[in-house]
């Protein structure tokens, strides 16, 4: 939409006062100039014969206001497309700013976990996040179906149990009194390990006949494990890797076929700046298809900027290996989305919250993968 710019000059000499180059003696005067230039400059809200409407996505860039995009990731493999995108970046070779308008200023945000990302979305800090499916479907409910939209899937996968090698389980009983770390509680992992153990009919609590989880962050888990004062992690990729190449843990159970990291956007920056949500999600589903096609270059990106953000060495055959575990991936339907509802639902995590359940994912979904 064009606005009408109008320049106002006032004088201590005199009463006129300037619009456009043209004087006015009075406010009344100055009123009408106004209506009048306004009717005149009507063609900027139109294009050629007909007066249609001008698409928001064809405006010219380089004549636009400059504009921030903001976007939330986490250094993890899961989070790869944010990731490889930094190392681009940092080379002078933006990925996603090739797409972008000419307008738009790309900043990154590091988050350590999806709650704090979706609070930074909520108070309108964020624009944009790759996130895990139980902080966004969080948020939804929460905020009622109004703060947040899921735009893409971006990693399946990558995520399970891995236990101590010498851990005989044979029957639920047996997992009665054991120790299990999770990211963080209420987080995506948290909830499928939560939800894995009681379809198990294991009782999940810190009684002695179930079995415990425990809120660890990634690194803490693999200290942990080494020293054998846990039994099992419930993690995502490299952490899986790891604990298996340097705890020499087994893996128990892998989930390659749900959700581990999708793209979410706040409601306002979807219906405001509409041209740079199709345009960010176009460069990440192409950038999605380069890491499937260039899988050595992507490891040794990811490698790079992994090291970048955490200052921890992460060897290319370590990285290589965890995406035989990971399917990278734009698709993302409210089909394959429900079960996260269901899980969450079953966990009871969040049974003393205000979130209102609901099975109507629509809204979430009314941006996802315009084609």
């Amino acid at each position: 939409m064009c606005t009408l710019s109008v320049f106002f000059a006032f004088t201590a000499g005199d009463s006129f006062y300037t619009v456009d180059s043209m004087k006015v003696k009075n406010l009344t005067h100055l009123v009408i100039q106004i209506f009048v230039l306004s009717y005149f400059y009507t063609p900027c809200f139109s294009q050629g014969p007909g007066n249609a409407s001008v698409d928001s996505t064809s405006v010219n860039p380089n004549i636009s206001q400059p504009i921030t995009l903001h976007v939330g990731f986490f250094p993890n493999i899961t989070h790869a497309q944010a990731l490889i995108a930094q190392n681009f970046q940092r080379e002078g070779k933006g990925w996603f700013e090739q797409y972008l308008p000419n307008n738009v200023r790309l900043v990154w945000h590091r988050f350590n976990a999806g709650p704090s990302a979706m609070e930074s979305l909520f108070t309108h800090s964020l624009d944009m996040s790759y996130v895990g499916p139980v902080p966004a479907l969080n948020l939804y409910l929460r905020s009622k179906g109004e703060e947040v939209r899921i735009l893409s899937g971006a990693v399946k996968g990558g995520s399970g149990l891995v236990i101590q090698p010498d851990l005989k389980i044979k029957t639920a009983a047996d997992w009665t009194g054991k120790r299990i770390a999770s990211p963080q509680y209420g987080n995506t992992q948290d909830i499928a390990c939560r939800t894995w153990f009681m379809q198990q009919d294991i009782r999940v609590g810190f009684s002695e006949k179930g079995v415990a989880i425990l809120p660890t962050a990634n690194p803490d888990q693999l200290t942990l494990f080494k020293k054998k004062e846990i039994a099992g992690v419930w993690t995502v990729e490299p952490w899986l890797s790891r604990l298996i190449q340097e705890g020499q843990g087994e893996m128990y159970f892998l989930d390659q076929n749900n959700w581990t990291t999708i793209l979410v956007a706040s409601k306002c920056f979807c219906t405001d700046r509409p041209e740079i949500k199709v345009a960010f999600m176009q460069a990440h589903q192409a950038l999605t298809r380069w890491i499937t096609e260039h899988k050595e270059e992507a490891a040794i990106r990811l490698q790079a900027e992994l090291k970048y953000q955490t200052t921890l060495e992460f060897p290319k055959d370590l990285i290589l290996a965890s995406f035989q575990r990971l399917t990278f991936t734009d698709e993302i339907t409210k089909e394959s989305f429900r079960i996260w509802v269901q899980w969450v639902k079953s966990s009871e995590v969040f049974k003393n919250s205000p979130i209102q359940w609901e099975d109507n994912l629509d809204s979430l979904f009314c941006f996802a993968n315009p084609k």
